[in-house]
């Protein structure tokens, strides 16, 4: 834990220097590859507005897959953090910047729990996408009912066989073959509404914004 509440705090310290900062780098309007180029450079600026655009729906992600609100903060963190220090890992030219941060949050919170799994006495909150049991303070709380309620609005503005197919493999950790198989369609298919379906979500939640 002493790792998780390190990183938590160089975290914070990078995202409040983007926050408080008049003469970042990155100029709105801005896109997710911009951001991402921006990060490489060491803007906080940067990774402030990429943390504030898609933390809600990676902190979903995390919940749905370790179904526990401390971990799944903890799991983002580390997340973000790894995007500031290794962001040579993303590759323009392989994918786009939502699907890498999907794909790295699922992987990160997959690896986590069975990390707890391996550990004695460790059990699930039960927390669910619209709902936690831990204590929180009454802003913290409210700070995560808007997040929840944004995602939840973007997920329900998509394509019913899009929000299927990125169900699971956003929460059920299934991949593109696996969901092909799990709904009887073709591996094209679940692609291309996998796909569409994160162009979808990446607007909805920016328009939110």
């Amino acid at each position: 834990m002493y790792h998780d509440c390190r990183n938590r705090n160089r975290l914070a310290n990078v995202v409040s220097e983007g926050v408080s900062g008049v003469a970042g780098k990155v100029q709105q309007p801005f896109n997710d590859f911009e951001l991402m180029r921006a990060i490489a450079a060491s803007d906080a600026q940067a990774l402030s507005a990429l943390y504030d655009r898609y933390s809600s729906l990676l902190l979903a992600v995390c919940r749905r897959v370790l179904k526990n609100t401390p971990e799944a903060e903890d799991v983002l963190t580390d997340v973000f953090f790894e995007v500031w220090t290794r962001a040579d890992r993303f590759d323009a030219s392989r994918g786009n910047p939502l699907t890498y941060l999907v794909t790295l949050t699922r992987s990160r919170a997959i690896d986590r729990t069975r990390s707890l799994a391996s550990r004695p006495n460790v059990t699930s909150d039960n927390t669910d996408i619209g709902q936690t049991t831990t204590a929180l303070d009454p802003l913290t709380s409210l700070d995560l009912d808007e997040q929840r309620k944004r995602v939840r609005d973007a997920l329900s503005a998509l394509d019913p066989a899009q929000r299927e197919v990125l169900e699971c493999s956003f929460y059920e950790g299934l991949s593109h073959s696996e969901i092909a198989e799990k709904l009887q369609k073709p591996l094209g298919t679940v692609k291309t509404y996998i796909r569409q379906g994160l162009i979808r979500l990446r607007d909805c939640l920016r328009i939110d914004q």
